[in-house]
């Protein structure tokens, strides 16, 4: 795509959550693009290691940034006209650490914001993202909310070690089905938005899904055939789960308790919808989950 209007040639874009699936992705297609040259892509984090981590693929620079702590938030959004806003998962108390944040960015003139928000969170106040997107509406700032369902990649990384060490899927989901995406269709859709010159995809939310829902068990017996082992759903309950990540493999509780609210969706069978929009965005099919799985094969062995 070439850019030739509204493009200056020193557009700023930010990258927070840099470290992650979604922010590490999008900034590595940032970073490939052949017009790369027309903006400075830069990663923020609390420090470099938290932004840049070990990829092959730098950034322009690197900003501190730190929800945390207020005072990195307006050197780090100086110059800055677009910015990817991932939400790190041991913060949840919106009004603490991001209204602060969408109030600097507001007073940064920031022109465009693209959420990393969260499938279905238009009807589930009860979640930080909804609470986020709301901030940002009544900011006035222009947005792109991405809306996706659950990631591929929670089990390769959240759930990897449970599926590598003890055989299994850890997962209080019951046998509802869940739809899923691929973190590196929606880093490629949040890329397309990014780099866009118009205001094609301002103030307006993506629901991004793959192509299918599938069970737990279902998930267990595609892995089972990539890795060459059995691998088995366990469908714990609710107190068992919670005790299992909070307090023996010491994950924060506000981030134990919105990932059982989460499996909980798909318990229930909401968590199933799926959607065209990644395909129309994209131009072509999304991932499945067995391309996902044999790409990502060595981490489970």
């Amino acid at each position: 795509m070439t850019e030739t209007t509204n493009q200056t040639p020193a557009e700023r874009i930010l990258i927070t959550g840099a470290s992650g699936n979604v922010g590490l992705e999008t900034l590595r297609l940032l970073m490939l693009r052949p017009d790369r040259t027309t903006r400075d892509v830069v990663a923020g984090g609390r420090s470099r290691v938290d932004a840049e981590t070990d990829t092959a693929v730098q950034p322009d620079g690197f900003v501190r940034l730190d929800f945390t702590d207020p005072g990195t938030f307006a050197p780090a959004l100086a110059g800055v006209s677009r910015v990817l806003l991932v939400r790190p998962p041991q913060l949840a108390d919106v009004d603490r650490y991001f209204a602060p944040f969408v109030q600097a960015m507001k007073q940064a003139d920031v022109r465009h914001v693209v959420f990393l928000s969260l499938q279905g969170v238009e009807n589930n106040p009860v979640t930080p993202h909804h609470k986020i997107e709301r901030l940002i509406v009544e900011a006035g700032l222009p947005f792109t909310f991405l809306r996706p369902s659950f990631f591929m990649q929670n089990l390769s990384t959240t759930h990897r070690d449970e599926i590598k060490d003890r055989h299994e899927i850890f997962i209080p989901a019951g046998r509802g089905r869940t739809s899923f995406v691929d973190v590196r269709d929606i880093a490629a859709v949040a890329e397309l938005v990014l780099t866009n010159p118009t205001q094609a995809y301002q103030n307006r939310g993506y629901e991004l899904t793959g192509s299918e829902a599938l069970t737990y068990d279902e998930i267990a017996g595609i892995l089972s055939r990539v890795v060459g082992n059995r691998i088995t759903y366990r469908n714990p309950s609710i107190i068992r789960f919670i005790w299992q990540k909070w307090r023996r493999e010491k994950n924060p509780l506000g981030f134990t308790l919105v990932m059982t609210a989460l499996y909980t969706v798909s318990k229930l069978g909401k968590g199933a919808r799926l959607t065209e929009e990644t395909a129309q965005l994209l131009g072509r099919p999304p991932i499945t989950f067995r391309q996902f799985a044999d790409a990502y094969r060595s981490v489970w062995l």
